[in-house]
């Protein structure tokens, strides 16, 4: 089937797209409380600003759910259903790995959060941001594949400076790091962090995957 065709076959179809940009705009919000906690040097607004973000992932939860009963109930949709599935449990990850970030940095409670942790995070809000214009695309495939794709490629080139960011900190922190302790609670964050960009990039694996499917 041609691309330009694919998402004419019946108005129902277009109902899904809203659930996956909610998705994607719960993420963001997500991301940016977890700028807001490694910004702040107070344990209550931490506190606070995690709370913050269990609450997204709550919601988050909820969308998985919503979709899933339109997915089931759906007798056409716009491309195979374990797509669309993939593509809402991608989501649904990367969000939660947002709120294990934060709880990881509020359990751990580091004297200090250098300025790797808050450049890999500014990363993770930038996929978030990238999330949101790709699914506002998605519902005309055929139209807008060659964007989409150039956002999934700006993903994976912030996966890829994340991974540089994670290896030099960690080679920082065994070189100059003498406080054994605080030591593992660094390279734990910083591990936690950056599996949370590898979340954004399987995300986009999937758009990837699809418009090669449907091309």
């Amino acid at each position: 089937m041609a691309l330009n065709n694919l998402f004419t076959k019946d108005k129902r179809e277009k109902h899904f797209f809203p659930t996956y940009i909610k998705q994607a705009e719960t993420a963001l919000v997500a991301a940016k409380y977890l700028m807001e906690l490694v910004k702040s040097e107070d344990p209550e607004e931490r506190k606070l600003l995690t709370r913050m973000i269990k609450k997204q992932e709550t919601t988050g939860d909820e969308l998985l759910r919503e979709f899933y009963f339109e997915l089931n109930g759906a007798f056409v949709t716009p491309f195979d259903r374990e797509d669309m599935n993939a593509l809402a449990m991608d989501l649904d990850k990367f969000l939660d790995f947002i709120n294990h970030s934060a709880k990881t940095i509020l359990m751990y409670n580091p004297k200090k959060i250098d300025k790797q942790i808050k450049e890999i995070i500014e990363n993770i809000h930038e996929d978030a941001s990238i999330m949101i214009e790709i699914f506002n695309l998605l519902d005309d495939l055929g139209k807008n594949h060659q964007q989409i794709g150039d956002l999934c490629q700006k993903v994976t080139l912030i996966e890829h400076a994340v991974d540089d960011i994670y290896g030099d900190y960690i080679s920082y922190l065994f070189a100059n790091e003498k406080d054994e302790i605080e030591l593992l609670k660094y390279k734990e964050i910083a591990q936690v962090i950056e599996d949370t960009t590898d979340r954004a990039k399987d995300v986009t694996t999937t758009v990837k995957s699809l418009i090669i499917k449907e091309s």
